[in-house]
């Protein structure tokens, strides 16, 4: 009976030891499975970051590829066709930026001190800002030595996508001197100028050729060109806003 009852409680230990050591291991496999949690969801998340970043980058492709330009292609129809106008507009406070990535003030940039020329565009457009942008590069060479008084300015409508580097190119691409400006910057800055000027329409597609220009020494007082010009338009506005006064005796 002794014997036996030794054995009994012999054997409640070795299960009772049993269990500590099953529990044991049990917890240090846990501590080891939650210790690789954070590391595999910092992986999971990495991946999906960059399967998210490709994704985008892959639908922005398809995006500008499958742009639709009908509205501009009716525009190119038009050339020759515009619209003669006079508005006024107060320049917003509000700060561009150039393409060497300064931000330049708004006021700065239309200064009283210089006739301005003015256009919207954006760099992936293959319609009617290539052409806006030709008659720019023409009202440039044509100017001459009166070049030196007028500064032409190009604001993108896009700018989520046109970066100062590719102002840069698209500025060499049709040999812009000093006095072009092409400018782009925040979202809403853009859409601020935009507005404005009376040129926004939401989507970019739906983009209209317009042309403004403002006499040296005036500040509110514009001419409006709607539709897609000669640089010969542009450049007899602007004889007209620039022609000196005559003195009344």
């Amino acid at each position: 009976m002794q014997n036996s009852f030794i054995y009994s409680e012999l054997g409640k230990k070795i299960i009772g030891a049993q269990f500590v050591f099953r529990k044991a291991v049990g917890a240090v496999c846990c501590g080891l499975l939650f210790a690789n949690v954070p590391l595999v969801m910092a992986e999971e998340h990495q991946h999906a970051n960059e399967h998210a970043e490709h994704m985008h980058a892959m639908g922005h492709d398809m995006h500008e590829h499958e742009m639709d330009h009908s509205q501009h292609e009716q525009q190119l129809a038009k050339r020759g066709t515009h619209k003669v106008s006079v508005a006024s507009f107060t320049i917003p406070d509000a700060k561009l930026t150039d393409m060497n990535g300064e931000q330049v003030a708004l006021h700065d940039i239309f200064d009283k001190n210089s006739s301005i020329i003015l256009n919207f565009v954006f760099t992936s457009c293959t319609t009617i800002c290539p052409a806006m942008s030709g008659t720019f590069q023409q009202v440039q060479a044509k100017l001459g030595k009166k070049r030196r008084e007028a500064k032409l300015v190009s604001v993108s409508i896009d700018p989520e996508n046109d970066t100062p580097a590719k102002l840069k190119e698209f500025a060499a691409n049709y040999q812009a001197g000093t006095q072009w400006k092409l400018l782009t910057g925040t979202y809403e800055n853009s859409v601020l100028v935009q507005k404005t000027f009376d040129v926004y329409v939401g989507d970019k597609m739906n983009h209209k050729p317009v042309t403004f220009l403002r006499a040296k020494g005036t500040a509110n007082s514009w001419v409006r060109i709607d539709g897609l010009v000669d640089a010969s338009v542009i450049l007899k506005e602007y004889d007209k806003l620039n022609k000196p006064k005559k003195n009344k005796q």
